[in-house]
Order: structure tokens, then sequence, then C-alpha cells
């Protein structure tokens, strides 16, 4: 019995231990991430670099596809270790690194040859984005491990409140440190890169300070090759279809997300630090959000979740549309305080709703992945989500070459169609609680093994 009771004490002194880290962890990546936010930061970073809306482009697609992409490797090589804590740790790393390697050379460098910065950029945020990416696979099957089922909503949550929490706070740095267009990009983006290396340092700190209780046995690996002879399997299972299809035309929606602040600047005529102002308000936004995201998950389901982020996100290109012909309308206009610069404020509904919206997908999405998949699956399920997911995330490359030709307002529009096809998406999807998911794929492969 006093056996007994000290295994409990033990038991609960490293669920709190755990949860503790892993939610300062979460918020942390969140700050770190934030700094150098793609549509709200980098994308005004890039703009000084080049007049290139394809390179602005770019931004996001090298955030999201290349985030992407390495999780089924990743996957592979991590599912059924003992540990997946090293391989969290070193691929934390390794994104640190990256955004300081970025920090110093914009510092060094400069103004004075923005092709070498450009290029210095792209090949560092590349690096951030597979080591983050990669990192992504350990740190979900760690939380899974040391995170009871009915305890993950509430952690994921909390992350993502306090991550929200700092995020705004963040955002009015921000907006100080880019008031002055005209200071050089060492002492703006410069030190919103190296702000974004010491949090993102602590992220990885945070980590290594997790718990891990390894498996007692390695569960046995199935080989590289065999996961992609399975790939027409995995693709076959009715839900995983519903979910990429759901997943793909989200991605599909960015098409315009990196536009959405360029058109603020270049064509309402906002100022730089406008972009510190979008961020806090994407930040409380999504912050204030989360708790009610959390709730609405454990009670109804990650579908219904999915559901309301899907539509909830098409207020974004929505509202870019409306916006500024409605605050332009005389009788409107002679009746709001602020004259030209008051649609510059109201634009900040575009990254409310961006804020809401994301807080429920980084929840549900999460979640919903963890319910469909079984144990022994889930890695390589996640993985392959998010690998599918990669290919189609290069959007907004197209979403540049389509403004230099028809325009802002022609993207948004498209981004409209797009959305309310995924809304219409998540409609199919099926419930997940308590269905047995893709655990199959994982016991085929030792049955084929035993036979």
């Amino acid at each position: 019995m006093e056996l007994q009771a000290r295994r409990t004490r033990r038991e609960r002194f490293r669920y709190r231990h755990n949860f503790t880290f892993g939610v300062a962890n979460g918020a942390l990546l969140l700050l770190g991430d934030t700094f150098i936010h793609p549509t709200l930061v980098l994308v005004v970073f890039v703009s000084q670099l080049t007049t290139s809306n394809l390179l602005i482009g770019l931004v996001p697609a090298l955030s999201v596809g290349l985030w992407f992409l390495p999780q089924f490797l990743a996957a592979a090589l991590v599912q059924g270790r003992r540990r997946q804590l090293p391989w969290a740790v070193w691929a934390s790393i390794v994104r640190a690194a990256a955004v300081g390697v970025l920090g110093a050379a914009t510092a060094v460098i400069g103004e004075g040859n923005p092709a070498l910065l450009l290029t210095v950029f792209v090949l560092a945020y590349a690096c951030y984005n597979l080591a983050a990416g990669f990192a992504f696979v350990p740190l979900v099957e760690l939380s899974a491990r040391v995170i009871p089922g009915d305890r993950r909503g509430l952690f994921f949550s909390q992350r993502n409140f306090w991550g929200g929490v700092l995020a705004f706070l963040a955002g009015f740095l921000i907006s100080r440190v880019l008031t002055d267009s005209a200071a050089p990009l060492g002492s703006t983006f410069g030190v919103l890169f190296f702000a974004a290396f010491a949090v993102l340092s602590l992220a990885a700190y945070t980590t290594a300070q997790m718990s891990e209780l390894p498996l007692r046995r390695p569960v046995r690996r199935p080989p590289i090759l065999f996961w992609i002879q399975q790939v027409p399997e995995l693709l076959g299972q009715p839900p995983l279809q519903r979910f990429l299809v759901y997943r793909m035309l989200l991605a599909l929606g960015t098409i315009a997300d990196p536009f959405f602040v360029v058109y603020a600047q270049e064509v309402l005529g906002a100022p730089p630090a406008i972009a510190g102002l979008y961020l806090s308000a994407m930040a409380i936004a999504r912050f204030a959000s989360n708790l009610f995201w959390g709730r609405l998950a454990d009670r109804w389901g990650n579908r219904v979740a999915l559901q309301s982020a899907a539509l909830i996100r098409l207020l974004m290109p929505l509202l870019a549309l409306a916006l500024p012909p409605l605050l332009s309308w005389d009788m409107l206009a002679a009746r709001i305080p602020g004259g030209d610069s008051s649609i510059h404020y109201a634009y900040s509904l575009v990254f409310v709703a961006y804020g809401i919206a994301l807080s429920g997908q980084t929840l549900a999405n999460l979640t919903y992945a963890l319910e469909l998949a079984g144990p022994d699956a889930r890695p390589a399920f996640v993985g392959l989500i998010n690998t599918m997911l990669g290919l189609v995330s290069f959007i907004p490359l197209i979403g540049g070459s389509l403004v230099d030709r028809f325009g802002f307002e022609f993207v948004f529009l498209v981004a409209l169609l797009i959305a309310l096809a995924s809304v219409l998406a998540s409609g199919l999807l099926p419930q997940t609680r308590g269905a047995p998911g893709l655990y199959r794929l994982a016991t085929g492969w030792r049955r084929s093994r035993a036979r």
C-alpha cells in the first residue's frame, strides 16, 4: 500500500512537471514565432529587400511547406523508439540556431547588399522550418506519452493561451521597433530576429527539462520503405481522405495570407508599424478565444471545432474585400472618427478573424489527428498528413503571380471561394471519439513480420 502511494505521488509529480514545462514550451514557441511571424513581420522584411510579389509569397510557402515536408521522414525515424526527447531537443536547438544566424546576417549585411541578405534569409528560414517540422513529430508523440488523453485538451489550450498572452505583448514591442521606417534593418528587424533566437533557445531548454519514461521495450519499427509502400493504403482510409481534403483546402486558402498586410501598406497607405498593431489584434483574439475552443472541443468534439474554425477563417478575405469600399462610402465615412487612417485600424478585424480561426485550428487539428490514429500508427499518421499538406502549401507563390497580374482584390476573391469550399468539406469530417483510427496498419506490419 505504501509503495503504491509513493508510486502515485511520483506519477502526479511527473505529470505536473511535464504539464508545466510542456505549457511553457508551447508558449515560448508561439512567442518566438511571433517575432518572426511570416505573414506580418517577414513579408514586411522581404518587401524592403525586393518588389517581387512572387518572392513575398515565398515567405509563407517556406514557413508552411518546409515545416510539413520533413514530417513523414521524421515519423519513420522516431516511431516506436524508446525515447522521443533527444530528437525533439536537437531539432529545437537547430531551429533556434538558424534564427540566430539570420539575426547576425541582418546586423552585418543590412541594406548594403539586399540580394545577399535575401539569399541568407531564404537559406536560414528554410533551415528553421525544416528543423521545426522535424521537431513537431517527436514533440507530439512525447506529449501523447506524458499527458493523459483526458487532459490533452486542457494542455494544448493552455499552451495556446499563454502563448497568446506573450504574443499580444510582443505585438507592442514589434510596433515600437518598426515605428522608424528610416532606421537600418539591423536595428529593426535584426532586433526582432535576435529576440526570437533568445526565446527559441529558452524553448529548447524547456523541452530538455521534460521527463520522459522510456518505453520498456522499443516498439519494432517498420522500415521507411514499408511506409512508402503503405501510402496507397493510408490514402485509402475514408477518415484520412476526408481530413486530407479539408486540410488541403485550408492550405489552399492561404493563397492570400502574405498579401493582407502588404495590401494595407501599398494600397491603403498604412505605415510599417501597423504590423505590430495587427499582430497584437491577432494575438489577443487568439488568446481570448483559446479557452472557448478548448471547452468547445472537450464538450462537442474536435469536428465541431474544425467546422467553426473554417467558418471564421472565411471572414478574412471577406473583410479584406468589404471594409475598404464600405468605409469609403460618404455617409459612413463622415460618421467614423480618425479620417483616412480609420481604415488602417478597422482593417485589423481581418487579423482578429485570423487569430480566432488560428486558435481553433491549432487546437483541433492536432487533437483530431490524435483521435483518428491509434498509438502505434500515430507518428506515421500525423507525419503523412502533414507531408501531403506540404505539397500544396506553396500556393502563396501562385498568389504572388496573381497579384502581379490581376491585383490584390482578385486574390482575396479566390481565397474567399476556397474558404467556402473548406467550410463545406468540414461537414464531411467523421466523428472521432472512440474510433479505432489507423491502428490496424501498425498491427498489420507486425502480422506480416510474424508470417
